[in-house]
């Protein structure tokens, strides 16, 4: 049986059925692209996943790896077989939307997006803070609350893949979908995301944000996971839903803009759910009938505590109480449209 070595990876077994490439012009595994089948095993699916990526990137994708599988084999239905191939399809991006690792990432309660919220904020906006304002909006952040958010934090939030050339390496050369590992992982995880909110037929999505706009500023906003994955896989996820005739998940989207930017913030975000690569129309079509709304929250004039939190609810007809008085009397609340 041959064996193969990627860098600081001990030589592990490889399917005898198939020869893994290893130069970097080849594919890093020999596969039908109309079918795709990925490896048997655990130790050469991290092997070819990590294949091109630096030493702390592959620590950190390797340890993604084998914790997913882990909570994966946990699930009902589980297989080894079928837990192997979820991953090696999350990781080249053929992921699919009824694997059974989307599971991982269904939230206990309505879900809510968020970015730029860490340690060591000057405004004390780390992820307590943006948990403690989830549970006063009866809702739970996808990342720590969900399993996969779970292990994605455990790893270091794969912080040591930002600058590596091999995150966006493609293991597959001449499929347009393979972006690179780590690309696709956040892709796939985004999608997995935002799916378990339709499959709940979530009402309203809410979105915490803490970053500027500047794209010349070190982690600006069009860094962040919502911008690059998730909000265009919310934008997919109505369009697609619709395309099928299924109109239950049509979400009100309300953002919470730490910078006191929310009219560009709307604009910005308008424009790109606008310019959504599938069937755009049916976005539209939602935003007119329920337009973004926006709290600026600047740092001075707002923080996340209970007063802002009542107001995100009202709008929102959170409890039975606001959505009687909605009923009656339609709430002030921000609704912006974007330019």
């Amino acid at each position: 049986m041959a064996c193969l070595a990627f860098g600081a990876i001990p030589a592990v077994a490889i399917r005898a059925a198939r020869e893994v490439s290893i130069s970097d012009e080849e594919d890093c595994w020999n596969t039908d692209l109309a079918a795709p089948v990925g490896p048997d095993n655990l130790d050469t699916l991290i092997a070819i996943m990590t294949k091109n990526l630096r030493r702390q990137c592959r620590s950190e994708v390797q340890g993604l790896i084998e914790d997913l599988f882990e909570e994966c084999m946990k699930l009902e239905r589980a297989s080894k077989e079928r837990c192997l191939q979820d991953f090696f399809e999350w990781f080249t991006g053929a992921y699919v939307s009824d694997s059974l690792s989307a599971e991982l990432a269904l939230a206990p309660e309505e879900a809510m997006l968020w970015a730029g919220f860490h340690d060591g904020d000057p405004r004390g906006l780390n992820h307590t803070a943006l948990e403690a304002f989830a549970d006063m909006v009866d809702a739970s952040i996808v990342h720590p609350s969900t399993i996969l958010g779970r292990m994605v934090q455990k790893n270091n939030d794969l912080v040591g893949c930002r600058g590596d050339p091999g995150a966006s390496t493609p293991c597959f050369k001449a499929w347009w979908i393979d972006k690179g590992p780590v690309v696709n992982f956040w892709t796939s995880a985004s999608r997995a995301f935002v799916e378990g909110m339709a499959a709940k037929n979530q009402p309203s999505v809410v979105a915490v944000l803490n970053k500027g706009l500047d794209p010349a500023e070190k982690w600006s906003l069009y860094d962040s996971v919502f911008w690059k994955f998730e909000l265009p896989t919310l934008a997919h996820e109505v369009a697609g839903r619709a395309l099928k005739y299924e109109f239950d998940f049509r979400p009100q989207l309300l953002l919470v803009d730490m910078r006191g930017t929310c009219q560009k913030m709307v604009n910005l975000v308008t424009f790109e759910l606008r310019t959504a690569k599938w069937e755009p129309g049916e976005v539209l079509q939602l935003l007119e009938e329920k337009p973004i709304i926006c709290f600026d929250c600047p740092e001075g004039q707002c923080d996340l505590d209970l007063a802002l939190a009542s107001k995100v609810r009202s709008c929102l007809g959170k409890d039975w109480l606001s959505s009687v008085r909605n009923w009656f009397r339609r709430p002030k609340c921000p609704y912006l449209y974007g330019a």
